[in-house]
């Protein structure tokens, strides 16, 4: 059976890989364990992205109504003035938020999409005493 050759492009300073029906096999594996290494943190990427408008798409944070707001508080299981520092606003805004007062605009709305997802990222602002 021939073997069909295939160059790859060159990583910096290295010397091209050749990909043949013979070592496609190891050469899949080894790329496999290599991103499994870069998923758990313990290897870096060959090379790292930006982001650009040309590349990216960012959607808007959503909406939060006062019962929205409740339940994210409520996940975190903090008191208002906990949950007012943790967004770094005050603890009366906190409570107009709750109350239907007034409803979370601009990066607050960003913040509290973060603390419904990713719970543990904002609390880690907060500190216990004790």
């Amino acid at each position: 059976m021939a073997t069909t050759k295939k160059r790859t492009t060159p990583a910096a300073g290295r010397a091209p890989v050749v990909v043949t029906s013979e070592n496609f096999e190891a050469l899949l594996l080894k790329s496999a364990r290599q991103a499994a290494e870069i998923g758990e943190g313990r290897r870096r990427p060959a090379r790292e992205y930006t982001l650009s408008a040309r590349s990216a798409t960012v959607a808007p944070p959503p909406s939060y109504d006062a019962a929205r707001v409740r339940r994210v508080r409520a996940k975190l299981r903090v008191t208002q003035p906990v949950f007012a520092g943790l967004l770094n606003v005050s603890p009366s805004t906190v409570r107009a938020w709750e109350r239907g007062a007034k409803t979370p605009e601009g990066p607050t709305r960003r913040l509290l999409e973060m603390a419904e997802r990713q719970p543990a990222v904002i609390l880690s602002a907060a500190k216990a005493r004790g």
